[in-house]
């Protein structure tokens, strides 16, 4: 096959531009320190280093949602720190204020001390993060989850549902607590209360000189005594106890209308074995009678508990309507308050323990995280970086072969048509 001069030519021409193409990546390569990875020659390590991109991705993010998690459980951490301080000295002002002979004047300051503690509790409440999102609002994203009306009566409007991030494929960490669960869990089931309503009741057994849950010797100046129970509206249940000291019956009755004739009957079913009687006077005014030398009634309750009215008074002149004693509705015992404070001091504990708990599984996510990112970057490396020695040699090996096409090529291209007919 014959070859012309210009044929020869363009042959020359595209290996030098091959290889000055080639050289030019090798070049490229060694300047970078980056491989030059094509999908003709290097689809395994794409796939692998595709894959490991995505993971690495995936692992950041991971790690950005662990540091974030720390953060706010921080925040969490220290208002559950000054829930506690705070329910400490709400304990203190109810083991002071625990003392029948107060005068109305020491009464209001520690009246004025619990309305300062339930003010800053629920700052407490609505305090939020860095971020502006709330420590006990759940996922409402309610700018304040707890709420007080006119009358200063506290609801939750959050969440019952917590915010949580992910810190690994399969661990979720808590960001923040329902207000439900952190404030409004003292007790159970129907007589579940929250730590506002708690202190409203406090403040409620400072208002009114009432006792301690238990009366005094009813029958003390004479036979007979007058009961006047709260008034039960269109339904309530009752219940009390009375105790005689040899014996000692639980009373419990549904009232309709203030109608409280069962409870008479009642009484007077037991009087042989407890020498008490009793009859209606009017409405919810109950007579008691007996010649027993002791009488007392305790362990009051009403299903319409109301802070000002859920007491029984007592008239021991039955001649007239002084009331001399109140016996107050179990909620608003010392005893029943003070266990209900210790409660709530128990829940913040317990909920502070978790967010220790939740940051330490957060900060050793984080940890792992960095540690796999490290991983990650060193296997992308080991694929996206060029073997310097190996370009090198190839760059060194193809520089060869150009200085060689070209020294071909002079020779080739210098001879004429005399040099053959010499």
């Amino acid at each position: 096959m014959t070859i012309g001069t210009p044929r020869l030519h363009q042959q020359n021409v595209e290996l030098f531009a091959k290889l000055n193409q080639e050289m030019k990546s090798l070049q490229e390569q060694v300047g970078s320190g980056k491989a030059d990875l094509k999908l003709s020659e290097n689809l395994y390590d794409i796939s692998k280093l595709s894959a490991a991109e995505e993971k690495k991705s995936e692992t950041d993010q991971f790690m950005q949602n662990a540091k974030r998690a720390a953060t706010d459980l921080e925040f969490v951490d220290l208002a559950l720190d000054r829930l506690q301080n705070l329910t400490m000295n709400l304990q203190e002002l109810a083991v002071e204020s625990a003392n029948d002979t107060l005068t109305q004047k020491e009464r209001a300051r520690y009246i004025q001390d619990a309305q300062m503690l339930k003010k800053e509790i629920l700052d407490i409440a609505n305090q939020k993060d860095s971020f502006g999102n709330s420590l006990f609002g759940g996922v409402s994203g309610k700018k304040n989850p707890f709420v007080m009306d006119s009358k200063g009566n506290v609801s939750y409007v959050g969440s019952a549902l917590t915010r949580e991030v992910p810190v690994s494929p399969s661990l979720h960490v808590k960001q923040n607590f329902s207000g439900q669960e952190i404030f409004g869990n003292i007790g159970s089931g129907a007589a579940k209360t929250s730590v506002f309503e708690m202190i409203d009741d406090f403040i409620s057994s400072l208002k009114s000189d009432l006792n301690g849950g238990t009366s005094s010797n009813l029958l003390s100046d004479g036979n007979s005594v007058d009961l006047v129970f709260p008034s039960s509206g269109a339904e309530a249940k009752i219940e009390f106890t009375l105790d005689t000291g040899a014996t000692s019956n639980k009373f419990s009755n549904t009232i309709y209308g203030n109608d409280y004739s069962s409870v008479v009957t009642q009484i007077n079913n037991l009087t042989g074995s407890t020498g008490v009687s009793a009859s209606v006077v009017s409405g919810n005014r109950i007579r008691l009678q007996g010649s027993i030398e002791t009488l007392n009634l305790n362990n009051f309750t009403a299903s319409n508990f109301d802070r000002d009215q859920s007491n029984i008074g007592v008239i021991k002149d039955t001649g007239t309507s002084t009331v001399i004693e109140k016996i107050t509705e179990n909620r608003l015992q010392h005893g029943s308050i003070n266990t209900k404070i210790t409660e709530a001091f128990e829940i913040f504990a317990s909920a502070r323990a978790e967010v220790g708990a939740s940051s330490r599984r957060a900060q050793e996510n984080e940890a792992a995280a960095q540690d796999i990112l490290l991983t990650l970057e060193e296997n992308m490396s080991e694929i996206r970086d060029a073997d310097l020695a190996s370009l090198l040699t190839q760059l060194e090996f193809l520089m060869t072969n150009k200085e060689a096409a070209q020294a071909t090529f002079t020779r080739i291209t210098s001879k004429s048509l005399f040099d053959f007919l010499g």
